[in-house]
């Protein structure tokens, strides 16, 4: 019983470690920005102008199809040996009941 309790209480507590604030998403969309602001000086735009603009949306669009390349790929594993049972997902092999 008591490893029931700690396994329930482990997983509330990831739970709660993954749920963030709007004031920590806006805190790292600020912190990304600046990153990539600096990233577009060192690559020689000046702040201010259409190129230093179009330099800072490349590179949002760069994380966007890396975001999207992972999710995709997190889609197409095949998942762990124990699980899912056939008859759950779509299986390559029909799931025949005699």
């Amino acid at each position: 019983m008591k490893v029931v309790k700690t396994t329930l209480a482990l997983l509330m507590l990831f739970a709660l470690a993954a749920c963030v604030s709007p004031q920590e998403q806006a805190a790292r969309a600020a912190a990304q920005t600046q990153a990539d602001g600096t990233e577009c000086e060192r690559l020689g735009f000046t702040p201010g102008t259409e190129a230093f603009a179009n330099c800072q949306l490349k590179l949002k669009e760069i994380r966007a199809q890396q975001e999207n390349t992972q999710a995709l790929r997190r889609a197409q594993t095949p998942p762990p040996f124990w699980g899912p049972w056939p008859g759950y997902y779509p299986h390559p092999y029909p799931y025949r009941r005699w």
